[in-house]
């Protein structure tokens, strides 16, 4: 009997396509590394949050101004200087209009129902670019209602060494921020001014390969389910404190914290909070400190945020969670701490996130999560992936940021507020790159909903040079910015770090002058 022939397209008949694919896409990756003409396809290793092969990135912006100050390394011992122990007056800063916005896409869908910001256009002058001897401009931060009064306050009793004294800062943003690449620079030297009070809140395990935390190892299991408050998502909106939940019916799962020091700082702690859901039917835990551990049990009768916390002595330690079954252990992340004196700068970023997003989380649990951390200053640092849509409504935009940040101030009053603008973003335009209009249109509406809501407001857009900038660090070498024109290299994160806190330290020695 003759056998049948395959037809085309059959399963067997695509299988065999699909093989011969993968083969050679998989030939095709060893040829692009292997071979040196074609090197210019290969993705920049200066770029670890590019995708795009040099070949296909736009050229230099020609017409961008040399800046020399950019070449300038900066110095920690030069900027830890920076702050209150500066007694001489600083001079007048020169004022300037504020950036205009010349984009489009006023007109849009209507605003979300909520708290509705009026434009203000008698807002106060921005402030001019300062030289320091630190290696970085300093741009300060405009903070005309005394928002950052309490963080102050916090730096006050650290400085003062009083026993225990910790100042926390909770730092949301997207991918820069879940790399830690920005403030991880932040950390550093706060903490090497100030005092080390510790890593700070980390993320149950790494959702993504992009996360990670500056001087720690985290190492999970593979049996937890992970929602984000981007994707995938859950419909509760319990996220936790980093918007992120990890959770697992399945004994045995575990989630390691080791810290990893540098020059002095982040080797040691000395307390862990292991923040969970507390939830009927809710399952076990152990909390291991070096081989040693505690249990915990997760179940009451509603769901409520709890925290579970381990005190020992301050030094290196080991510390692992570990799942021990009876029902679903939800965590979201631990807090590894210090004594103090000291600061602790929490890194709370998602991948993809924007501040709109941040909706999604229920409030009554975010919130409390946000009062078990006990911020002195809470920063939101957004407005990245906004820039992706050239057409975003300023109105629609205003009304949902002033929202998000109203429901915060609402539900942490007193704690200081700081809103970070994002950074420039570049596109082609006449074979030329062009900061793109939507950008300034997010830094406006950032600024104004800053100062209505109460916040104080720091411009990286102008701190890292304003119009065509992104160009200019891009053509920087070696490169401030990456080839997607919207990320910095790690080079470029840490000198915005450094910018961040030279500006914070500004705004710390000028409540010190005041009356």
């Amino acid at each position: 009997m003759q056998a049948p022939k395959l037809e085309t397209g059959s399963p067997a008949t695509l299988g065999q396509k699909t093989a011969r694919a993968i083969g050679g896409a998989v030939l095709a990756a060893l040829v692009l590394q292997l071979a040196p003409f074609l090197e210019p396809l290969r993705w920049a290793p200066d770029d670890p949050l590019a995708f795009v092969p040099r070949l296909f990135r736009p050229g230099a912006f020609d017409e961008a101004p040399d800046d020399e100050a950019l070449s300038r390394d900066f110095d920690d011992d030069a900027l830890i200087a920076l702050g209150p122990t500066e007694k001489a007056p600083r001079p007048a800063r020169k004022a300037r209009p504020a950036p205009r916005d010349d984009g489009e896409g006023d007109a849009g869908a209507p605003p979300d129902a909520g708290f509705i910001i009026e434009s203000n256009a008698d807002l106060p002058d921005a402030p001019d670019i300062e030289e320091t001897a630190s290696g970085v401009p300093l741009y300060a931060i405009e903070d005309h209602q005394h928002a950052l009064r309490r963080f102050h306050a916090a730096l006050d009793r650290v400085r003062a060494g009083e026993p225990g004294a910790v100042a926390r800062v909770v730092h949301y943003g997207d991918s820069l921020i879940a790399g830690d690449y920005v403030t991880q620079t932040v950390r550093r030297l706060m903490q090497k001014k100030f005092g080390d009070a510790g890593h700070g809140f980390v993320l149950a395990g790494r959702p993504t390969r992009w996360y990670r935390r500056n001087n720690l190892k985290l190492w999970s299991s593979d049996g937890w389910t992970i929602n984000r408050m981007t994707n995938p998502t859950i419909a509760d909106g319990l996220y936790g404190l980093g918007g992120m939940t990890f959770r697992t019916s399945r004994a045995g799962q575990w989630v390691r914290f080791e810290p990893e020091g540098e020059d002095g700082l982040n080797d040691g702690v000395a307390r862990m909070q292991v923040f969970y859901l507390g939830q009927p039917g809710g399952g076990r835990f152990e909390i291991e400190v070096d081989g040693r551990g505690v249990e915990v049990n997760t179940g009451i009768d509603e769901t409520k945020s709890r925290l579970a916390e381990v005190q020992v002595s301050d030094g290196p330690h080991v510390l692992r969670v570990k799942t021990l079954g009876g029902g679903e252990v939800r965590l979201f992340g631990a807090v590894l701490e210090r004594p103090g004196p000291g600061v602790v700068y929490d890194s709370l970023g998602v991948d993809g996130a924007r501040a709109k997003l941040l909706k999604r989380m229920d409030p009554p649990h975010w919130h409390d999560q946000l009062r078990l951390r006990h911020p002195d200053l809470l920063v939101l640092h957004y407005g990245t992936n906004e820039s992706q849509w050239r057409n975003l409504s300023a109105d629609t935009y205003r009304a949902d940021l002033a929202q998000t940040v109203g429901h915060l101030r609402q539900a942490l009053p007193g704690v200081s507020c700081l809103m970070v603008g994002p950074m420039d973003r570049a596109e082609r335009e006449g074979g030329k790159l062009r900061t793109m209009p939507v950008v300034k249109r997010i830094v406006r509406v950032q600024r104004e909903v800053a100062f209505a809501q109460g916040c104080a407001f720091w411009n990286a857009f102008e701190a890292m040079g304003g119009e065509g900038s992104m160009a200019q660090w891009y053509r920087h070498r070696p490169q401030l910015a990456g080839g997607d024109l919207t990320h910095p290299t790690r080079k470029g994160a840490e000198r915005i770090g450094a910018m961040l806190f030279a500006a914070l330290m500004d705004s710390y020695a000028a409540s010190q002058e005041a009356p």
